[in-house]
């Protein structure tokens, strides 16, 4: 990808990132900031430009830029928090949500701001926990693997849904 200029305002960029894609508006910041931190958004930023379906969508689901620290639970955290968590699950017989109920948690998952990439420090742990290092599909909040954790009927969603209190983003009543 052309090296973006530094000395240049940060809407000149946005600009400029445009025009390389081929579109007619300036793209967003968090756009352009993903890109320069993350190079397979950016690849595939470039690869989508004649097909306007998915440029979209990377336009509108930009992956989120990791901090190096401090983003999600350190790895003895993650371990921890994985047992106790297969655990619950193991107790219950492995059972699952319905398929319904899945994708009403993924989907919300999907729209929350904490989703972000497995942090790189981490991704062999992430990978053997089944995310792809370069998907969103991590929580910042617990550091779980959305997919995993919103499959299982022991688990539920660490935050609180700002709109509606004693209920999580995932629409479900927080427990008391």
């Amino acid at each position: 990808m052309k090296e973006i200029n530094t000395a240049h305002p940060l809407e000149e960029q946005c600009t400029e990132m445009a025009a390389i894609l081929g579109l007619e508006e300036p793209v967003t910041e968090q756009v352009l900031l993903s890109a320069l931190a993350n190079p397979v958004y950016a690849h595939n930023l470039l690869v989508c430009r004649n097909a306007p379906e998915f440029m979209q969508q990377l336009l509108k689901n930009p992956p989120k830029i990791v901090a190096e620290e401090g983003v999600v639970p350190s790895t003895a955290t993650l371990i921890s928090n994985a047992a106790k968590s297969f655990a619950r699950w193991a107790a219950t017989g492995f059972s699952t949500v319905s398929n319904e109920t899945y994708e009403r948690r993924l989907s919300a998952c999907d729209a929350c701001p904490d989703l972000n990439v497995p942090p790189p420090k981490q991704g062999a742990l992430y990978k053997m926990m089944g995310a792809k290092v370069d998907e969103r599909k991590v929580c910042r909040k617990c550091g779980c693997v959305v997919s995993v954790k919103a499959r299982r009927n022991t688990d539920t969603c660490p935050e609180p849904d700002p709109q509606r209190p004693g209920f999580n983003r995932w629409q479900e009543p927080i427990p008391g």
